[in-house]
C-alpha cells in the first residue's frame, strides 16, 4: 500500500519518532537525545532497506515468489525491531504515570498488568496492519 504513495510511510516514521520523544522528554538530556536518535535512525534504515526492496519489485518483472517470501520476512522482522523498542518506551512512560497516580500496591498492578495485556493486544494488531501497509497485497 505505502510502495505507490511512499509520502505516507515518510509521515508514519515521523509519528513513530515523534511519539517516542513524547514519551522520553522529561528525562535527563542523554536518555531523551539516545533514545529519540536511536528511534530516528531505526525508521530512516528501515525506510531506506523498504523502499530499495520494493523499487526492486516493482520494477524487475518475473522475480518469483521467494523473492517476495524475502520481503515479506524482511518487513515481519522490521516490525519486531521496531515494535520492541517503541514498546517498551510507552510501557516505561505510562508505567511512571500509574505509580505516581495509583495509591494502593494492588491496584498498581492490576492496572499495570492490564496495560500490558492491552498493549500486547495492540501490538499483535498492530503487525497485521504493518504488514498490510508495507506488503500490501503482493504474492
Amino acid at each position: 500500500m505505502f510502495s505507490l504513495q511512499p509520502f505516507y510511510a515518510i509521515i508514519s516514521a515521523f509519528i513513530y519518532v515523534g511519539i517516542v520523544y513524547l514519551c522520553v522528554r522529561k528525562e535527563r538530556k542523554s536518555i531523551k537525545l539516545g533514545v529519540t536518535i536511536s528511534a530516528g535512525l531505526l525508521q530512516v534504515a528501515f525506510l531506506y532497506l523498504w523502499w530499495r526492496q520494493s523499487f526492486y519489485l516493482m520494477s524487475t518483472a518475473n522475480v518469483g515468489f521467494p523473492a517476495y517470501e524475502r520481503f515479506l520476512l524482511f518487513v515481519e522482522v522490521a516490525y519486531i525491531v521496531l515494535a520492541i523498542p517503541f514498546v517498551i518506551v510507552l510501557l516505561g512512560y505510562i508505567i511512571k504515570i500509574i505509580i505516581r497516580h495509583v495509591q494502593s500496591f494492588w491496584l498498581r498492578g492490576v492496572v499495570i498488568s492490564v496495560y500490558a495485556g492491552a498493549l500486547g493486544g495492540i501490538v499483535y494488531l498492530g503487525q497485521l496492519a504493518f504488514l498490510l501497509l508495507y506488503y500490501g497485497f503482493a504474492p
